[in-house]
């Protein structure tokens, strides 16, 4: 026999039992080792050969005179550069635009007391209707904001609204 056999009495029956023991592990984790390395891919990912510098230079060099070859001009760097679109900003009417301003002012005024939109339609003579849709636009932009209390929905200037007046000159 071997050196191990004769240096330690072990019985044949033990050495089973223990093989038999551990092969269902040994084979769970030779089927979590293949779902985790080997169908990922990330073994072939470890061991795959990395290309010297020179290798991908050329083959990029390769593929872009293979290119100007077939089509006889440099696509990336044509004149033809798809233009940037601007974004179509939404065109408001004067008179909107007018109580906008006039709004934006009294939010400023009021300052941190808020104000309601009947109390912004009575202090500037413009319809009720007029100052909400007002009011939602600033909401949309950014520049109010709305608490609901006990006597309505007050209107605040946000800091971004505060900071627009202040560029517009509105304060």
């Amino acid at each position: 026999m071997s050196f191990f056999f004769e240096t330690i009495a072990i019985p044949f029956w033990f050495i089973v039992f223990v093989i038999g023991s551990a092969a269902p592990l040994w084979f769970k984790w030779a089927i979590s080792f293949h779902k985790k390395y080997i169908a990922t891919g990330i073994l072939q990912k470890k061991f795959r050969r990395s290309r010297p510098d020179d290798e991908v230079i050329d083959s990029i060099f390769k593929k872009a005179t293979d290119h100007v070859n077939e089509t006889g001009e440099f696509s990336a760097f044509s004149e033809n550069k798809p233009k940037k679109r601007k974004s179509t900003k939404k065109q408001i009417d004067p008179e909107k635009k007018q109580n906008i301003r006039i709004i934006l002012k009294v939010l400023a005024d009021s300052g941190e007391t808020g104000i309601l939109p009947k109390s912004i339609a009575d202090k500037e003579d413009i319809a009720v209707l007029d100052v909400n849709s007002a009011l939602q636009y600033l909401l949309e932009k950014k520049y109010a904001e709305v608490l609901n209390g006990t006597s309505g929905m007050k209107y605040y200037l946000t800091d971004l609204g505060r900071r627009y007046c202040i560029n517009k000159r509105l304060l």
